[in-house]
This record gives C-alpha cells, structure tokens and sequence, in this order.
C-alpha cells in the first residue's frame, strides 16, 4: 500500500502526544487504497465500470443532460502532494481502483451534426472546498493566525474525485485526468435538435454487484436456450445487452398423391422443403425497450409453402428464416421435392430435418 504503509495499515495515536497533520492525511490514504483493494478482488484492477450518469437528450438543442452518477477507474493514489507544502504527504502514483463522481447533472453541447459523436467523462482528483483555516500562532498562545502567515489566505480542504463532459468526434488529451468513452450518439446531417436521437452505452455499464450476487441473476444467465413454438411478445431481463437467436422457418407440405387408374393405383407425393435455418447474436437496451417480437411461421399445408418466422427489436428486424417450398409432381408419374427457404439478417445453417417435419421454432437466449 504505498511507500509507507501495508493495506489494513492503521495509525496508532496516543494520548498526550502531539499531533501532526499526517496523522489525518495517512488515515484519508489508507481509506482509499482499502477501499481500491478490495474493489480490485470484486471486479479486477484494470476494470472502468460506470453506473448512473443518464444520458438526456434535447428534442430542443443540441445538448445533452447527463444524470448524476459514478465511476470506477484504475489511478494513483495521490498524483501530487497532499497537504502543507513543509509538511504534508508525499506523492504516491501506486495505482489502485479509485471512485469519481458527478453528483449534479450536467448539460453537454454536441459541437456538430453529421457525425457519430461520442461522450467523454473527464475523471480527475481536485483539491477544492477552500476556507480560511485557523492557525497556531508561537507568539500570541492565545490568539490564531487566520491562514498560515495570517495574511487570510485560503487553503483546499478537501481532494476529491471529479468528473466532468466533453462531447468530441475523438478521445481528448487531457492532463492528470483519464478520460471515459460514455455513449455514441450517431447525429444526422443537417440536426438543429437531438429529438429521437438514442444514445448508444458503452461497455463501462457494467451490471452492479446485487445482480451479480443474487442466485435468480445466476439461474437466469445458465439457462439453457430457451424455446418459442408460437407468436408472442418476450420481455428482455433488466440484466441483458445481447440476445442469441435462431430461427426457423416453417417447413414446406409434402404433394399431394396422384391417382391415375384403380388399376394402376396412386403415386405418394415428395416431401416438403425444410425451413430457413439461421443465428446471430444482438445488442439490446431492456432500459429503453424490453420488448422482442416473435413471429413463427406455420408448417405448410399439403402442397403449400411453410410460413417465415422472424424476430423485430425497436422496428428493426433482427432475423428472417422464409418457409421451405412444397413438394409437388413434376410430371404424372414423377414428384420433386420442395426447395428449402432462405434466410437474412444472420448466419445461414445447414438444414437438420425440422423443416421436413412441418413445424417451425425460435430459439433465443438472453445474455451479456
């Protein structure tokens, strides 16, 4: 823990000696790299996680509100002296996990439309909350000085963690500070507002620990796909940013058989073609919209071709698997069977028989 100290390090003052300033200032430290430990033990020393810090467009400017909120980030303990220039502690860069926050909202100004642009957290540790402080004074025991020359100067009582925005097409260059990619906000050509604008998160929203720890949260993300047999509206859990889907068509109906004489019987009829078969995992955001819409087509009927089945998120149809064809007789003696169905939106697999057997599913599994 630093050039002087160990974690769970404690300073031990005794009655009736003096006390020095460091005394306070070594207790501040030993707080924070506690604290950064055993962050580091919960979530890794090179993790940045955010939580909070909503992000609000304007329907009438181009600025951005973001909420109140905090950061967690890997830095130094203290970058620079903390305390009285003659005494004081030294600087200690030793890195550890280490908290910033904002605790009014802010408004951001998008500098230009017709780009992707991108919100920045600025993180930094300030000295601040200045005050007058009373001093010693050698020669008058009875009176203080007010400052430290009695001059009246100010001094910062307080280094706290901060964060500030800036909204840029690029990360900036920002001294003694780490800078946070926050959200994307794709802003078209010719913008005046950021109405119907969605912000994009970045991956620093991490889920918080009480999802983590509980056992529903660690049944829910063992689950096994699961399986739609019917249309039906699914609700993304609160924990998900990805959905893992597969989709298959409905299978195409078999032909009809032919009949030509009683005395030369009947010709049975080649079998339908197998459904669409495809997969592809997507991004969610259950916080602006917990809503997936499910589609499965139907097996066709005999000599028909199955139904599609496909999945939509927010409007955007994430994945299509069309119908397999029918089987139908080529000639009166001759049936072919029917062709399988295509597929868009993801990766195309290799037909496995479900379609030949008239059924279609949608197979998903929420995830992160």
């Amino acid at each position: 823990m630093g050039k002087d100290a160990n974690v769970m390090d404690r300073p031990i003052i005794y009655a009736g000696a003096v006390p020095f300033d460091t005394d306070l200032l070594r207790l501040g430290r030993y707080a924070k790299e506690e604290l950064g430990r055993f962050a580091e033990m919960l979530v890794g020393s090179q993790t940045v996680m955010a939580s909070g810090l909503v992000c609000l467009p304007s329907d009438s400017d181009m600025t951005v509100m973001i909420g109140r909120g905090t950061i967690m980030a890997p830095d130094a303990l203290d970058a620079t002296r903390i305390g009285g220039v003659s005494a004081g502690l030294d600087a200690d860069t030793t890195i550890t996990q280490t908290l910033f926050y904002n605790d009014v909202a802010q408004s951001v100004r998008i500098p230009f439309a017709g780009a992707d642009i991108t919100v920045y957290a600025v993180c930094s540790a300030q000295d601040d909350m200045p005050d007058i402080l009373p001093f010693y004074n050698a020669e008058e025991p009875d009176q203080t000085m007010a400052g430290p020359d009695n001059r009246g100067k100010a001094l910062p009582t307080r280094r706290t963690g901060r964060i500030r925005f800036v909204a840029a097409l690029n990360t900036p260059s920002v001294s003694g500070a780490l800078v946070v990619p926050l959200y994307v906000l794709s802003v078209p050509v010719g913008a005046s507002t950021l109405s119907d604008i969605v912000p994009q998160k970045s991956d620093v929203f991490l889920p918080g620990l009480p999802e983590f720890a509980t056992m529903s949260f660690a049944q829910q993300i063992s689950q096994p796909q699961a399986l739609c047999l019917t249309n039906q509206i699914l609700t993304i859990p609160v924990w998900a940013n990805h959905v893992e889907l597969r989709v298959i068509g409905g299978g195409g109906g078999g032909a009809s058989s032919t009949a030509l004489t009683p005395e030369a019987g009947s010709f049975s009829g080649a079998g339908g073609g197998a459904g669409g078969d495809c997969w592809g995992v997507y991004a969610v955001e259950p916080s602006r919209n917990a809503n997936l819409s499910v589609t499965v087509g139907s097996g066709g009927a005999t000599d028909q071709r199955g139904g599609p089945s496909f999945v939509t998120y927010d409007g955007t149809p994430f994945l299509t698997a069309d119908g397999g064809g029918p089987g139908y007789f080529a000639t009166a003696r001759n049936a072919t069977g029917g062709e399988g169905g295509g597929t868009g939106g993801g990766d195309a697999m290799e037909p496995d028989g479900w379609g030949r057997e008239r059924w279609s599913e949608w197979l998903y599994r929420f995830c992160r």
